[in-house]
């Protein structure tokens, strides 16, 4: 990872953790809701207005492991149309979210999120109700290390939330279980979804550069958006008690020596074989979609980091 110099360096010594709710998987969203599932390895980072920033992992000169960040829509739902989302042959669904467990790879499309920028707006209000107590609390598993004040230039891709609630969920069966940090653990989720609270309209705004478009939502009109940060495997499977990619979030703290994550109970979870969309990103929103080998099947569990502020 390249280092660059860090502006507004914030240390996270001292920082409580702001998580109250619930344990238990949120289902699929349902009639007249806005649902944004985010999975994968990324970050929440809570602001002092009590918005979120998601960041998913940035490549530049990263060695650990490469993931690819991108949406995922149904195929021929208004928000696909806005966002120009298009087909990607041999992606399968299942492979990155177990609540897609025998659904039809044709009826999804998909759209790259490297270089671009989404602003998810709900309501008149910037607090997020936040429920997700499972995201990796930084603060925790390394304290008194520092977080890079320039996330949002470091990142591959950016999510803004203003509004809404965010609760835990799951797409891999190691996600809920205690994850061990060294003297540190906790329980896990490698999903959080993402809802509109009350009968709101929710905005959808995609930039990047010269290119932006919005997709709104009335109130009562039910949307479902996938924010996907999946992991890039080698030909290894790897262990799944233990979680080497687990490194990657580290690369958002300076000076910090990585902890891997470690599971007893983690069984793992082999998935069908599937290309990943847009394995190498452009300068631009879309690209190309991946022509390489199929990925083997993969077991490991992408975790959720975060950094709250507290009460």
């Amino acid at each position: 990872m390249n280092r660059r110099a860090f502006v507004s360096r914030v240390t996270l010594g001292g920082v409580a953790a702001a998580c109250t709710g619930f344990r238990k998987p949120v289902q699929a969203a349902g009639a007249n809701q806005v649902n944004v599932r985010f999975v994968g390895m990324m970050s929440f980072v809570e602001r002092a207005d009590r918005s979120f920033l998601v960041a998913t992992p940035g490549n530049e000169g990263m060695h650990h492991m490469t993931h690819t960040p991108f949406l995922m829509a149904r195929k021929g739902s208004a928000i696909a149309a806005a966002f120009d989302m298009t087909p990607a042959p041999g992606v399968v669904p299942e492979a990155f979210d177990t609540a897609l467990i025998r659904s039809n790879p044709s009826q999804f499309v998909y759209r790259n999120l490297e270089n671009t920028a989404l602003d998810i707006v709900s309501g008149a209000i910037d607090k997020v109700d936040n429920r997700a107590d499972e995201l990796g609390l930084m603060n925790r598993i390394a304290p008194n290390k520092r977080v890079r004040g320039n996330l949002e230039k470091w990142a591959s891709s950016t999510v803004s939330i203003r509004g809404g609630k965010i609760e835990n969920s799951a797409a891999h069966p190691d996600a809920h279980k205690v994850w061990t940090f060294g003297s540190y653990s906790q329980r896990l989720t490698d999903a959080v979804n993402f809802s509109n609270v009350g009968a709101v309209s929710t905005s959808i705004r995609l930039t990047s550069a010269a290119d932006a478009r919005t997709f709104t939502a009335p109130a009562g009109e039910a949307v479902d958006l996938w924010v996907i940060s999946a992991a890039q495997p080698g030909e290894d499977m790897g262990e799944p008690t233990t979680v080497e990619h687990s490194r990657v979030m580290f690369d958002y703290l300076v000076d910090a020596t990585p902890v891997i994550a470690t599971c007893a109970e983690a069984t793992g979870r082999l998935v069908p074989p599937t290309e990943l969309p847009f394995v190498k990103p452009t300068s631009a929103s879309n690209g190309l979609v991946a022509s390489a080998a199929v990925v083997p099947p993969w077991n490991d569990i992408c975790w959720m980091g975060a950094i709250l502020l507290g009460k």
